[in-house]
């Protein structure tokens, strides 16, 4: 039988008062836009990253056998992927070779 995990039910809101609360919200003053736009210290958080990697040393063995299982399963995928194309394109043959019987 599972167990029964025993969690306190979070208190909700009325439907009125999460409706006030985010109904009305004060406008940004505004402010006079520069000449030229301002650099950016940070960096992009998906910005593609210069330099070296950062792992050193061999890789561990559970590092191995998940990469190892990944290409297995990519492998495996693009197999799948090619068996269908290539039905697909033999059913398209097929289907233009009827047609031109019967059309003829």
């Amino acid at each position: 039988m599972a167990k029964k995990h025993r969690v306190r039910a979070r208190s909700r809101r009325a439907v009125e008062a999460s409706r006030r609360a985010s109904a009305a919200r004060p406008a940004a003053p505004e402010r006079e836009q520069p000449s030229r736009p301002a650099a950016t210290s940070r960096t992009t958080r998906y910005g593609s990253r210069t330099g070296t990697s950062r792992a050193v040393g061999a890789p561990s063995q559970g590092l191995e056998r998940a990469a190892a299982w990944e290409r297995g399963y990519v492998t495996k995928d693009f197999r799948r992927m090619a068996i269908v194309v290539v039905i697909a394109l033999a059913l398209l043959v097929v289907a233009g070779l009827v047609l031109n019987v019967f059309e003829h």
